[in-house]
């Protein structure tokens, strides 16, 4: 018990501490001293769960790997997986409650990693697509802006040019979004386009302040 990583906390079967190891030191940040003969309400379970896990460990029932949020001496959050358990005495009774607390932090770290990662790489797949379906009518686009360029006096002139300078600036993008065929998650990420950066389009600003990756 002493030995393990985990944190294991031995309960009366009103929520009393009676028993803290090595594990529930690291993980909550309490000493032995400072908890026991206390109630551990919003440290190892949230107000409203402990009553509930002692009524079904009291029933004999055991509530395995649940996921809640325990709160260190510190304030901080952490993550965790609870297992609560019955402990009975030498005639089979139940006595108490035995909870084990596992720290789930960098797994779900690790989730909310993946789920950015395939959000990123949907949006790419979209990106690709929206830039293959603009292409061809941009094309045409500019083609016929050409043609109206050569047809038109000096003064239409100066706005088909215009028109042309914008048809060129679209496709610039539509060429960038093309390339965008996989994204990665790195700390310096390479070139990424703007309205694909999560983080730098939801920047508040004038357009064209923003900075490149």
């Amino acid at each position: 018990m002493e030995s393990s990583d985990d944190a294991i906390i031995g309960m009366t079967l009103d929520g009393m501490i009676t028993s803290w190891n090595a594990g529930a030191e690291r993980l909550y940040g309490y000493s032995t001293r400072e908890v026991l003969g206390r109630w551990p309400i919003g440290i190892i379970l949230p107000a409203d769960e402990l009553p509930k896990s002692l009524t079904l460990v009291e029933r004999g029932e055991r509530v395995d790997h649940y996921e809640t949020v325990g709160i260190r001496k510190d304030g901080r959050r952490v993550a965790v997986s609870v297992t609560v358990s019955p402990i009975r005495d030498a005639d089979g009774r139940i006595v108490g409650a035995s909870s084990i607390a596992r720290d789930i932090t960098h797994r779900k770290k690790a989730e909310a990693a993946i789920r950015e990662r395939d959000t990123l790489r949907y949006v790419a797949s979209l990106a690709a697509a929206a830039a293959h379906e603009i292409n061809n009518p941009l094309t045409a686009l500019m083609g016929h802006a050409q043609l109206m360029a050569n047809e038109t006096d000096a003064k239409s002139r100066g706005r088909v040019d215009e028109m042309l300078k914008a048809v060129s600036r679209i496709q610039e993008i539509v060429t960038r979004m093309k390339r965008v065929t996989r994204i990665e998650l790195t700390d310096d990420p390479l070139y990424l386009p703007e309205m694909l950066d999560l983080s730098r389009s939801s920047e508040a600003g004038p357009p064209g302040k923003h900075q490149q990756a």
